[in-house]
């Protein structure tokens, strides 16, 4: 209970923050407010900023584009308030159709993706380009907080770490796989670590096979798999972009282990 009231808090807290920062749109005079729209987004920090306040203002359905000196980078679709398309390049950012994505997570990837622009292709302008056709959002939305919740580049703090944290003292054995290739484990049993080592490799080689090449990186959501595999033993795999963990814990703390899971992402495990 006490996790579910501070998380309502922090709620509050962005929600009363966002309304204080439309009523200071509201009252500022509308040369200043098209000087505004017209700058450049120098950075990540103002995309975020400028990509919100669009989304709280945007009622009907609309288009827009995100423009570099080169030309045309991005476009997104804001409806109803809320953040339900964007697309880099012609590559549409798409969640697996049995997914079950919550606003937060959506939030992150979208915004994941946009930091990876904005660093690739420096200062941007954003420009309406009309209205939204057959918008079908399949419950993969997010809105202005949700979105200016990921204002700056520590907000992408490794998830799947601070999981590992929280169930280390639990774990039989584990094996971390970090996004640069590198690999660090916990083998007070060899059997266990030996176990998991086989695992991964059958997982990359299954995956080498079968997924096609992404071009954008950011795309993955993050997915957890548990499985036993001795009647006291259940492995749990999971991966959070290109991190990978593969895990052992004891059959009895099962429950505990996802709640962990469910508490450092928001999101239920399969």
């Amino acid at each position: 209970m006490r996790y579910s009231s501070s998380a309502h808090k922090l709620a509050d807290k962005a929600t009363v923050g966002q309304m204080r920062g439309t009523l200071e749109r509201v009252l500022t005079p509308r040369d200043a407010l098209r000087e505004e729209t017209s700058a450049p987004l120098r950075d990540f920090a103002d995309l975020i900023k400028r990509l919100s306040q669009e989304i709280d203002e945007t009622v009907l359905p609309r288009r827009f584009v995100l423009l570099s000196d080169a030309g045309s980078e991005a476009t997104f679709v804001v409806s109803n308030r809320r953040l339900v398309e964007l697309e880099i390049g012609d590559k549409k950012i798409e969640f697996g159709i049995e997914t079950n994505t919550d606003a937060d997570t959506v939030a992150r990837v979208y915004a994941k993706a946009l930091r990876a622009l904005s660093l690739r292709s420096g200062p941007l302008r954003l420009r309406p380009i009309g209205r939204a056709l057959n918008v079908a959002t399949q419950g993969t939305t997010c809105t202005a907080r949700h979105i200016a919740e990921f204002n700056s580049q520590s907000r992408f703090e490794n998830r799947l770490k601070a999981f590992l944290k929280g169930t280390h003292q639990n774990s039989l054995g584990w094996l971390y796989e970090s996004s640069d290739g590198q690999t660090v484990t916990h083998d007070p049993d060899k059997t266990v670590i030996e176990m998991l080592q086989r695992l991964k490799d059958a997982a990359m080689s299954k995956t080498e096979r079968h997924s096609p090449i992404r071009s954008i990186e950011t795309l993955s959501v993050p997915t957890c798999s548990t499985f036993t595999i001795a009647p006291d033993v259940q492995v749990l795999i999971a991966e959070d972009g290109k991190d990978r963990l593969f895990a052992a814990f004891p059959a009895s703390d099962q429950v505990m282990v996802l709640k962990k899971w469910h508490r450092v992402f928001g999101r239920s495990a399969p």
